[in-house]
């Protein structure tokens, strides 16, 4: 019997690197993709983890590295999680217009690219989920985080619409929802020097395993939202009866309910 397999980017750090430790002391056969070859190696090093050079901003990458990824269990996968991604911290008009270019290639390209390439082997797979990592940015739009949270924003909208979209291959859809998350990217600064971790110095402050936990979580379940954290939680509570009917609509509209 093949063990369950997980792809995940952004996998040599932070929530990615929790994500692979949990997957692999369950039992699962784990892939990690990363950009910084010298994690990888460090994380190979300790860990039993396939490591891939990736680049989620280049569609022939994310083909490259899932057919190699794939290969062994004739092409599916059980499990995606899209997780890699970046940020920056400051008013929208104080940042260089440059700096709006990683987080729209990394946090939205990246996504879409995953969601769009990935598909086909998580179809080939039974009981498959896909999960993309959204935010509390994604309920709620911070106004010192306006681009970042445009970015979370558009991973909620692709994850909705794929909920039913991808129910016609079998695979369920999940978004992942934390508060601020104990990870390099709290050492962001402003353009005039604030540091986003002394920002948020005695709001809740997740581990990097607890969202690990709500990932791992999501792969048994078919809810949607997943969230981290005490406002995350609230916000979807408020959003959750509109989501479900919205989605209950549209699997009668397609026959799939």
């Amino acid at each position: 019997m093949r063990k369950r397999s997980v792809f995940i980017t952004g996998g040599a750090g932070g929530i990615g690197l929790a994500t692979a430790k949990l997957f692999v002391a369950n039992g699962w056969r784990v892939g990690i993709g990363d950009v910084d070859p010298a994690a990888l190696q460090r994380v190979a090093s300790e860990l039993e983890v396939e490591t891939f050079r990736h680049d989620v901003r280049d569609y022939a990458d994310w083909v490259r590295v899932l057919d190699e990824f794939c290969a062994p269990d004739d092409g599916a996968l059980d499990v995606l999680v899209n997780n890699a991604g970046v940020l920056i911290f400051g008013w929208l008009d104080d940042h260089d217009p440059k700096s709006f270019d990683p987080l729209i290639d990394v946090n939205i390209k990246g996504v879409v690219y995953g969601c769009h390439a990935g598909v086909k082997y998580l179809a080939k797979a039974l009981d498959s989920t896909l999960v993309n990592l959204g935010s509390s940015a994604s309920l709620q739009s911070p106004p010192i985080q306006a681009m970042y949270a445009t970015t979370k924003f558009a991973v909620r909208g692709l994850s909705e619409a794929l909920v039913v979209a991808y129910k016609r291959h079998g695979v369920r859809v999940s978004l992942i929802e934390p508060y601020c998350v104990d990870t390099p990217m709290l050492d962001a600064d402003t353009p005039d020097g604030i540091n986003y971790r002394n920002a948020v110095s005695g709001h809740e402050i997740l581990r990097p395993e607890q969202v690990a936990e709500r990932i791992h979580e999501s792969t048994q379940s078919d809810e949607f939202h997943f969230p981290v954290g005490k406002l995350p939680s609230e916000l979807v509570t408020e959003i959750k009866p509109r989501f479900e009917a919205d989605r209950s609509m549209w699997l009668a509209v397609f026959g799939m309910n």
